[in-house]
């Protein structure tokens, strides 16, 4: 047990308590389903028992270049908080339109990002997905979840944002970048088409991993697996134009979040992410709200914190679920809590170890 005081005073036992674990996350019950959504089909990978009522709904979105299993794996795979953490739900992983294993090329303009937002609502309707529930996103997903919440916020218990903007500053930097991709001959641009398939990946991913950024084992790892799993599995067209999407995003006004109700979130981001200046200004416009949002940036942590920093992610979670009334207990008064507490528990693990978070 670890035994944390907070700045306000709460005294907790933390997720870590012992318990009996039985299972793995890849032994939780899974199935796939095709759903009928306003921006065509898309495969949802369902992870729990969906008869059991007790577990609360837990819907995940994920980033441009991944797929749900690239996205959530490496958490999932993180030990026996993660396990803790999905035990408390059934999660709906969704595959954002083009971008499930083996899919085709898409034809016409792919959504908006206010479109891919009624995905979640087909999806709860087809599926029959009652109550109030968690939205967990990366990168574009969590800036799809976002949205939603603004909108729906009746329906969402909390959010769980990793990575989250609501910029569009970043739409220049993504023109620019793709001018300098580009190769120069003395009276013509080499368009996208004419590149390779493994130039294309590695365009891709260069919005995620950066050039200039150090590449350390646990990075080089990611980038590996997402270069084969992009050529091997996912379709790197339809990939290209989700990120599209994402960046000529148009952003959310302060307005939609001046004196609103939200629901309590987690926001996650890497220490040294492109993104992190925007994740902390987008924090800002929900406190507009009137409510605590925690940020988490935990360490190491550089780019891609659920890669980086797994255990510590996934710890934070626990902390947060239990701070909405989810998980083995409570305790937290709430969300503001979670920030101080996780703080503090991960500088203590940091002195022992930082693999036992």
């Amino acid at each position: 047990h670890y035994f944390i005081q907070s700045n306000l005073s709460v005294t907790m036992a933390t997720a870590l308590q012992e318990i009996k674990l039985e299972h793995s996350v890849a032994s939780f019950p899974r199935t796939h389903v095709k759903v009928d959504t306003n921006c065509g089909p898309v495969s949802v990978t369902i992870l729990g028992e969906r008869s059991n009522t007790r577990l609360a709904p837990l819907i995940t979105l994920h980033d441009f270049g991944f797929d749900h299993e690239a996205q959530w794996k490496t958490l999932e795979n993180s030990g026996e908080e993660a396990i803790r953490f999905f035990s408390q739900f059934v999660t709906y992983h969704i595959d954002l339109p083009g971008c499930e294993e083996d899919a085709g090329d898409m034809t016409g303009d792919y959504s908006d990002m206010d479109d891919l937002v009624n995905i979640i609502t087909h999806v709860r309707s087809a599926l029959n997905i009652t109550g109030s529930m968690v939205l967990m996103g990366a990168g574009a997903g969590a800036n799809i979840a976002l949205r939603y919440m603004v909108k729906h916020t009746r329906h969402v218990l909390g959010a769980i944002l990793v990575e989250l903007t609501n910029d569009s500053e970043t739409w220049v930097k993504w023109t620019q970048d793709k001018i300098t991709d580009m190769v120069m001959k003395p009276s013509e641009l080499v368009s996208v088409r004419s590149k390779t398939p493994g130039e294309l990946v590695a365009g891709l991913l260069d919005k995620h991993f950066g050039r200039r950024s150090a590449p350390t084992p646990i990075l080089t790892d990611s980038r590996r697996y997402l270069t084969e799993r992009l050529l091997t599995s996912l379709n790197i067209s339809n990939a290209m134009k989700y990120e599209q999407s994402f960046y000529k995003r148009t952003p959310i006004p302060d307005s939609q979040f001046t004196g609103k109700t939200v629901a309590p979130c987690l926001v996650i981001s890497g220490r040294q992410s492109w993104r992190n200046d925007a994740t902390i200004d987008v924090r800002a416009q929900l406190q507009l709200s009137g409510k605590d949002i925690t940020l988490i940036e935990p360490s190491p942590s550089y780019l891609l914190p659920l890669e980086e920093s797994t255990k510590h992610c996934s710890h934070a979670m626990m902390l947060f679920i239990q701070s909405i009334g989810l998980g083995l207990q409570t305790g937290l008064a709430n969300p503001a809590c979670v920030e101080e507490t996780f703080k503090k528990v991960e500088k203590t693990l940091e002195m022992q170890d930082p693999i036992l978070v």
